[in-house]
């Protein structure tokens, strides 16, 4: 035989067909990029993209918490109470200065009930002395007060007590309406205008005018 019928006969270790341009069947195609690389690629994105998406809450200011105030009213503070209707105002009345040499003896002058109780109740407040109270022989559309005994200053202590004018005091000599004047100094004989003083009335006697 030839040299060339032993080529032929005896191929070389790649079989037929080897060669230069033979090979196994595990190699990538030309042009294809290795697998691996793509694989590393997609884990790269990915981190990437989850990077970005928890980015915003890591740098995010924490959310305000308000705390509601307690709605239980303090200790300290004083209950809220409110203010009563209907009640009358009162006053305490001041005492006169010299009132308790001054005995005065009230009568009743109108058809007022215990109008001459209520003025002598009054006039104790201020510190005069008062006589058991009675009624007029006649009726007055005025309060009329008489100085019967003792200085005439006592009159106008009485008259200033009562909030009344210095014309409610009658003249020097004129004689009281009353069945006596046995141990006063001062006799008041009611009016109308002292309704206010009487027992029931809507203004308390303790506010009745003061010096």
């Amino acid at each position: 035989m030839s040299d060339r019928d032993d080529d032929l006969e005896y191929p070389g270790p790649g079989g037929p067909g080897s060669g230069h341009g033979g090979g196994g069947t595990d190699r990538d195609p030309p042009g294809a990029a290795p697998s691996g690389y793509l694989r590393g690629v997609g884990v790269v994105i990915v981190a990437v993209i989850i990077g970005v998406l928890l980015m915003p809450s890591a740098t995010r200011a924490p959310l305000e918490v308000k705390t509601a105030a307690a709605s239980t009213p303090s200790s300290s503070t004083p209950p809220t109470t409110a203010p009563r209707t209907g009640s009358t105002t009162t006053s305490l009345a001041t005492i006169v200065p010299g009132a308790s040499s001054v005995h005065v003896l009230v009568a009743n002058g109108t058809s007022i009930t215990a109008l001459a109780a209520g003025t002598s109740t009054y006039l104790r407040s201020r510190g005069f002395l008062t006589l058991a109270p009675t009624n007029s022989t006649t009726k007055v559309t005025r309060t009329q007060v008489y100085a019967v005994s003792g200085p005439s200053s006592s009159a106008t202590s009485v008259i200033e007590a009562l909030g009344l004018s210095a014309a409610t005091v009658q003249p020097t000599g004129a004689v009281a309406p009353v069945p006596s004047t046995t141990g006063a100094n001062v006799v008041v004989i009611t009016g109308p205008d002292l309704a206010r003083l009487a027992p029931g009335s809507t203004t308390s006697s303790t506010s009745a005018p003061t010096d």
